[in-house]
């Protein structure tokens, strides 16, 4: 059928040590290498006492080795057209690098030093500490991010993981000195479940090698050992949050939903494409910015992790087109749990999913990092072929029991963030 129903036979997958996964996608006839691997060290993982610790270390792997300083490591890597990088995400630190095959072993050895020997230099450490309390700052500052933080705490369980934002606070982030990044790095990340995927121009032995060498054994770490798919908090509230100084306002609704392996997933995925994506923005984005022209944005997206995930909704405004907005938002989420979808409309979200997923694997960090994320949430590489049949089990009843279960007003919250508005018969 294409490149989707064919990874069981394109890709192999090694259990290289304890703890440690491989994929593997050789391609000859293209002269380049993608790296995408995930290490469960993520914000999840963070002790309450440092929030914050999981992202600057994973901005402190690119900023030099104990024998190559930031400014020749980044040379090592851009004089010969390569790239590598790491960021932190809820569940995992994820490291990703490209290179022309030529430079394979330069490019794996430079990756290595960088998960293995950090130099964690004290300037570099306040340097990054700096950059990171300005991005808290500025996180602080914008109406939709201010605005998802809040939801979160709305919408997952007081102890959920999954409440805590990567950037911490500043209180937190103040408080980690380098020798907490040191104790983070050597207990946390060095000793954590490791996935990597490996797709272009390659010779097997030689990345088993590597990943083998670079990370020999983990534990499985445990903190997260229960799924908290569906968790709910005891009553969904909403939220109001002024900001004065603001000239836009943005309205999040949202519920709590379902881990990436929970067997709803792929029916309320499907319900979010036609609420959110298709054609400009779902349905919320056709009624809600394109027929009334109240909101810069309104789209929606489904966030499912590891360990459970949430259903969200959002839209810019003009101060004034809150009020209105919230209620058509609120209209066009009621259709989805009354009334039957359009069979058409439902196929075109099976299209969409199955087409997203085929240009995805178009390029070589395309397959890598679509062979990673199915072989760490265990799906299988088989994943599109049993994906293919489920959609044809998946029907117009199936996305509307879907929305009754997650998305009845009942189990939602609203945020507002924004100017307080002005009552709409004031003068200016």
């Amino acid at each position: 059928m294409g490149l989707d129903t064919d990874l069981p036979k394109l890709v192999e997958e090694h259990g290289v040590a304890k703890g440690v996964r491989c994929l593997i996608y050789k391609k000859d006839d293209n002269p380049t290498l993608a790296v995408y691997g995930s290490i469960r060290a993520g914000t999840a993982f963070e002790p309450a006492s440092k929030l914050g610790i999981a992202e600057l270390t994973a901005r402190l792997l690119i900023r030099g080795t104990r024998k190559l300083g930031p400014m020749k490591l980044a040379d090592r890597l851009e004089s010969v057209g390569a790239a590598a990088s790491f960021r932190n995400a809820s569940d995992n630190i994820i490291f990703q690098a490209r290179t022309t095959s030529t430079w394979t072993k330069r490019v794996l050895r430079t990756l290595s030093d960088c998960l293995t020997k950090p130099a964690f230099n004290p300037r570099d450490v306040e340097k990054e500490k700096e950059e990171l309390l300005t991005d808290i700052r500025l996180r602080d500052d914008d109406t939709a991010r201010r605005g998802m933080r809040e939801l979160h705490n709305l919408v997952y369980p007081l102890h959920h993981p999954y409440r805590r934002d990567r950037f911490g606070s500043p209180a937190t982030v103040k408080k980690i000195h380098r020798n907490d990044v040191r104790e983070y790095f050597e207990e946390t990340v060095s000793t954590a479940p490791v996935a990597v995927a490996f797709a272009g121009r390659l010779e097997k032995s030689e990345v088993l090698n590597w990943t083998e060498t670079t990370f020999e054994n983990r534990e499985e770490n445990t903190e997260l050992a229960s799924d908290a798919s569906g968790a709910s908090v005891e009553r969904p509230e909403n939220r109001e949050i002024v900001m004065a100084h603001k000239t836009q306002s943005d309205i999040i609704i949202g519920a709590p939903a379902v881990s990436r392996t929970h067997p709803d997933y792929e029916s309320l995925n499907l319900l979010n494409v036609i609420l959110g994506e298709l054609g400009f923005m779902g349905r919320l984005g056709q009624r809600v910015r394109d027929k009334e022209g109240l909101a810069y944005s309104c789209t929606s997206f489904l966030n499912a992790g590891a360990k459970g995930g949430n259903w969200t909704a959002i839209a810019g405004v003009n101060p004034r087109n809150v009020a209105r907005a919230g209620e058509l938002m609120q209209e066009e989420i009621d259709r989805v749990c009354k009334e039957p979808i359009d069979p058409d409309e439902l196929e075109t979200a099976k299209q969409n999913q199955i087409g997203s997923a085929l240009m995805e694997l178009e390029s070589t960090e395309g397959i890598a990092r679509m062979s990673h994320n199915l072989a760490y949430f265990h799906l299988g590489l088989d994943y599109f072929s049993k994906r293919r049949q489920l959609y044809r089990k998946i029907s117009e009843t199936s996305l509307r029991e879907m929305a009754r279960k997650y998305l009845e007003p009942s189990k939602l919250s609203t945020v507002i963030v924004g100017p307080k508005p002005e009552p709409a018969n004031s003068k200016s």
